[in-house]
Parts: structure tokens; C-alpha cells; sequence
């Protein structure tokens, strides 16, 4: 053999070695994105259930505070109630007392002491 051929089988060898690292850096570079793929499609999907967590959470957020709105409407208007009939009470303990002072009523009260039987008549049963 000659030269000439012996480098050009050097040559065909070399490039055959070559060929098969560079097919053998593209399977561990395949390896490598697939895997890496994988990951992210992972992580893609707990993403997606951490969001669908986070709209939950809104919506019952949202139920609540439409709720907590509800409620204090409801102690509003229990706390106008509340101040009408105390209110209420407060005029008619007044006019209890502007009757109980009245002349009228301390002579009735005194006529109920002098005869007892008018007493039993005074106020119907309830």
C-alpha cells in the first residue's frame, strides 16, 4: 500500500471515529432535552394545579367576603332596630314615670290602698 491510501484510510478512520462521537454528543444532547422536556411538562402540570388552587381560593375569597358583606348589612340594620326600640323603651319609661308622679295616679293608688277590692279590677289578666 501507499502512502496516499494509507493516509486516506487514516483519514476514512478519523472521520468514522469522529462521525460516531458526534452521533454519540447528539444521543446524550437528546437524552438530556428529553429529560429536561419532561421536567417542564412536570412542572407545567403542577403549575397548572397550583393555579386552579389559586382560583379556588379566590372564588371562596370572593363567597366570603360577598357573605361578610351580607352579614354586616344584617348587624346594620339589627343595630337601627336595636337603637329604635331602646329608644322606645327610653320614652315609654319616661312617660311610666310622668304618669306615676301625675296627682291622678297617687290618688288612685291611694283609693286602691283605702278599698282593696278595686285592686283585682285594676288591669285585666294577660
Amino acid at each position: 500500500m501507499s502512502t496516499g491510501e494509507d493516509d486516506r484510510d487514516e483519514l476514512i478512520k478519523e472521520l468514522l471515529e469522529e462521525a460516531h462521537g458526534l452521533r454519540m454528543k447528539n444521543e446524550q444532547i437528546s437524552l438530556y432535552t428529553e429529560s429536561k422536556i419532561a421536567e417542564l411538562i412536570k412542572l407545567q402540570r403542577e403549575l397548572v394545579t397550583i393555579r386552579d388552587g389559586f382560583e379556588t381560593v379566590v372564588e371562596q375569597r370572593n363567597d366570603l367576603e360577598a357573605e361578610l358583606a351580607r352579614v354586616n348589612t344584617e348587624l346594620e340594620h339589627i343595630g337601627t332596630i336595636y337603637t329604635s326600640m331602646t329608644d322606645q323603651r327610653d320614652r315609654l319609661r319616661g312617660r311610666v314615670a310622668e304618669v306615676e308622679n301625675s296627682r291622678a295616679f297617687k290618688i288612685g293608688r291611694r283609693i286602691i290602698r283605702i278599698v282593696p277590692f278595686l285592686h283585682e279590677k285594676q288591669a285585666p289578666p294577660q
